[in-house]
């Protein structure tokens, strides 16, 4: 008896969004999956997880196969969010760590396969204008927070009672913009219980502080994101206003190259998350002109590509496609 064909797959747009974007590199997946973070247009979170499998690899019942996007989940609802980041936590283990900012109130959000995504107590610092959040390699978790009075702070977990944690502040000595606040802040992730790099960004031009040593100053930008680049040292992206992505290596004169874009209009939202399966290279997704677009970059001597964010969904028994996330 001759097997049965298999079940056609449906695309789909990812849902309309708006504000900031988390992009992370789990631990699901043969790979490595990446999970991506979107805030609704009126209410709630959204994610969506991209298969990174080998292309050989038989996607899970259900799912997307390798190289697409899955349908989205919607959680967190009841708030309207302005921000959000992610980062895959080897806590718990293996839980997401996400912080959302909700007009100045922060919120604390987790994912476990045990009980999907709950609520937890919410960061500390207070009313925020900015949220940022990091997990050193040592498992030390990092919590930034831009206050409405336009002054960056840094907290640090004690995680013994995790996942309740017990921040307490690190003092860090930042400079004040000379041009007009700080818009955001990006916490990039140390090694060795060495405290993050912070990068704060404004309109006029930002500024990137280490675990020690002198500030250096950063160009304006629209929106921002920042990994740890492949030499173990932060990688920059900001967008300046043009068709493209400036890379950059904070304090490395000319030691930057640009990322051509895709599609057309402003740059609203960027998201980046080194990959471990591809060395030296960097997985982003922005929000240009109303689309998401997936990019990957493979470094100033590579060739970067691009692809607009497309669900790939199973029909149901119905015949009406559903969103496939293994958090459902």
């Amino acid at each position: 008896m001759a097997a049965a064909p298999p079940t056609p797959l449906r695309t789909a747009l990812p849902p309309p969004s708006r504000g900031g974007l988390g992009l992370a590199q789990g631990r699901y997946g043969a790979r490595g999956n990446l999970e991506l973070m979107l805030c609704d247009e009126r209410d709630g979170l959204w994610v969506l997880w991209f298969n990174c499998d080998p292309e050989d690899t038989a996607p899970d019942p259900g799912g997307p196969p390798p190289g697409e996007w899955s349908g989205g989940l919607r959680f967190a609802t009841g708030h309207r969010y302005d921000e959000v980041a992610v980062v895959q936590s080897g806590h718990g283990p293996h839980h997401l760590e996400i912080v959302a900012r909700s007009g100045a109130t922060p919120h604390r959000l987790r994912w476990s396969p045990e009980a999907a995504f709950t609520a937890e107590a919410p960061p500390p610092g207070g009313a925020a204008s900015s949220v940022a959040e990091a997990e050193g390699t040592d498992g030390v978790l990092w919590a930034g927070a831009l206050g409405v009075d336009g002054v960056p702070r840094l907290f640090r977990a004690d995680t013994t009672a995790y996942p309740r944690l017990a921040w307490r502040e690190e003092p860090v000595a930042l400079p004040r913009p000379a041009d007009g606040p700080w818009k955001g802040m990006l916490l990039v992730p140390g090694s060795g219980g060495e405290r993050p790099d912070i990068v704060l960004t404004g309109a006029a031009g930002g500024t990137h502080l280490g675990p020690s040593g002198a500030p250096h100053p950063l160009p304006g930008a629209e929106t921002a994101a920042a990994v740890t680049g492949p030499d173990g040292e932060p990688l920059v992206y900001l967008s300046t206003g043009g068709p493209w992505l400036d890379a950059l290596r904070p304090g490395r004169s000319g030691d930057g190259y640009r990322l051509s874009l895709p599609g057309s209009g402003q740059v609203t939202a960027l998201a980046a998350t080194a990959l471990a399966h591809a060395e030296g290279s960097t997985d982003l997704v922005i929000r240009r002109g109303g689309q998401l677009w997936h990019l990957r970059d493979r470094g100033p001597e590579g060739n970067a590509s691009a692809a607009p964010v497309v669900s790939r969904l199973t029909p149901t028994a119905t015949g009406e496609p559903r969103p496939v996330h293994r958090c459902s």
